[in-house]
């Protein structure tokens, strides 16, 4: 077994051990040598050397993200398609010695033939740090680890009714009211209880330009989401006008649709009004910033789960429909995501909306669809027909904030998209894959780390590995190699029995406990099987 996550396209042991030194030389050919350096940092080991035991080649023919690794007694020699595929191939040899036996300082390194390329171009996780917000040492963190497992897209949610998080120079309000709310609810979907104390937080330009630089040099490509029309009530509290009724509202403290109807909240679940040309005034001086700050070729906008109540009785609304000639509310929010797309495309960007929204009528096909929903969408395939790109995050699958009692790790793990869900003549309009991690009930890093690993793993082999090379027995032995890497880095990875929850009955109770008592029980069980295993090690 070859110890790497994601599973290589081919990977073949051989007879034979490398005995390599802890500070081995490293030499490049003069078009990768601008690479050597960061190589060196990813591995963690080695020197550079004019005559070195490790070869650094470029293939013959340029290749996306492709590498091959190459074991022999007496080198080691890597072949890359492009400055990305000889950061995978030093992940893939990071993977590898960090479990191989040593003698005398020297790794011994398996013989072995790695030809390797990802299946799907766009691999990504999402983090919502609009429900919590985290910090840029987290981030950070979490693109480090995205890198290590080949995950190359970022999708950064940092607004929604919850908090504002990134600062808009021209609207300051934005950040100096709506990235605080007075409170958080904790306990779950159904519980009306509260943690007593404000939460904020927010990223200025500058830092944002460090992490997108930071996540650049790790081949990882940032896409943010600027929530809109609906989850604006951070938008709200900051510019009342942005609605259809002005009405005072302040940045939403709870999480869910029923905790606020449990409070006897009203008003709060609201869309921006449409028939206002300043909220368009406002959405694309926000959107001019964001699109120089953020390089990446896409832009999320999100417009799912849009009420359309207001809009049917806001006079600036119905003028709108007049004016242009829309039939219905869903034609209205059709003709708001158009203007916005072609805002994006004049400072050539693609739009992205969850698959709620393909639902608007006369939506513009190049608009990419996020496929979340847990049924089956009847709008999805209408749209691929029409021509239209899906990333798919299917809910069972892709959803890292659900309790593992719920979604266990064999859940991501034997998910394909092609399997059921898009059917397979248009595989070809699938970008990739998604795990995404909403943090209404994830406040603090070790959460988070948990949430995520080991199914961050899993994910990347969807997205990488072809699905006649996976296995998921295979999986999880090279995950528990792999946990020798995590445990020296700190991350705070589910271990066995929490990610992998056994039998029905056992996981009904854990997922009623989810849902109805203790948000944190899988973290604090978690943190007892650490301290057991570490006593026993």
């Amino acid at each position: 077994m070859i110890p790497v996550i994601p599973r290589p396209q081919k990977a073949i042991e051989k007879p034979g051990v490398l005995l390599l030194p802890e500070i081995a030389g490293v030499c490049a050919e003069k078009k990768l040598e601008k690479e050597l350096t960061f190589f060196l940092e990813t591995v963690g080991v080695f020197a550079p050397s004019k005559n070195g035991i490790i070869h650094l080649v470029s293939m013959r023919e340029e290749r996306k993200e492709a590498y091959r690794l190459i074991v022999t007694e007496k080198e080691i020699v890597i072949e890359a398609g492009d400055s990305a595929g000889l950061f995978y191939a030093a992940q893939t040899l990071r993977q590898i010695l960090f479990s191989c036996e040593k003698k005398d300082g020297a790794f011994l390194v398996p013989c072995c033939e790695i030809e390797d390329s990802p299946r799907y171009a766009y691999r990504s996780i999402e983090l919502d740090e609009a429900r919590h917000f985290f910090g840029m040492d987290a981030v950070k963190q979490l693109l480090d680890l995205m890198a290590q497992y080949k995950i190359n897209v970022f999708h950064w949610h940092l607004t929604d009714d919850q908090g504002w998080r990134v600062e808009i120079k021209k609207y300051p309000l934005l950040t100096e009211i709506g990235s605080k709310r007075r409170d958080s609810t904790v306990g779950g979907w159904n519980r009306l209880a509260f943690e007593g104390k404000p939460h904020s937080g927010y990223y200025t330009q500058d830092q944002i330009r460090e992490i997108v630089s930071y996540a650049a040099k790790r081949h990882i490509m940032i896409v943010p989401e600027i929530d809109m029309p609906a989850h604006f009530a951070a938008a709200f509290a900051s510019y009342p006008y942005l609605a259809c009724r002005e009405i005072p509202c302040e940045v939403q403290w709870h999480f869910g649709g029923r905790t606020p109807l449990l409070a006897g909240l009203r008003h709060w679940n609201r869309s921006a009004c449409i028939g206002k040309d300043s909220t368009f005034t406002f959405i694309f001086d926000v959107l001019e910033e964001l699109f120089s700050l953020f390089p990446a070729p896409y832009f999320h906008i999100g417009g799912d789960e849009a009420p359309k109540d207001e809009w049917k009785k806001c006079p600036h609304c119905q003028k709108r429909m007049r004016q242009e000639h829309l039939d219905s509310v869903e034609e209205l929010q059709g003709y708001f995501d158009n203007r916005v797309n072609a805002f994006a495309k004049q400072h050539g960007k693609r739009l992205i909306v969850w698959n709620e929204a393909l639902a608007a009528k006369g939506l513009d096909s190049s608009v990419i669809g996020q496929y979340w929903t847990v049924e089956w969408d009847k709008n999805v395939e209408p749209y691929l027909q029409k021509g239209g790109d899906l990333i798919v995050c299917k809910h069972q699958a892709c959803y890292f904030d659900m309790c593992y009692g719920q979604y266990p790790l064999w859940n991501t793990y034997c998910f394909d998209p092609t399997a059921r869900l898009v059917p397979k003549k248009y595989d070809r309009q699938i970008l990739g894959v998604e795990g995404l991690l909403w943090t209404e009930w994830v406040s603090t890093a070790e959460k988070l780390q948990m949430q995520l690993f080991p199914r961050m793993l899993a994910l990347a082999e969807i997205a990488w590995t072809l699905p006649q090379n996976k296995d998921f027995s295979d999986f999880v032995a090279r995950m528990h190699e792999n946990e020798k890497l995590l445990d020296a880095l700190g991350v705070n990875y589910a271990e066995d029995p929490i990610a992998m929850p056994r039998g029905y009955q056992h996981r009904k109770k854990l997922i009623n406990r989810w849902y109805y008592k203790e948000q944190d029980w899988e973290l604090r069980k978690n943190r007892e099987l650490k301290v057991r295993k570490k006593k026993q090690s």
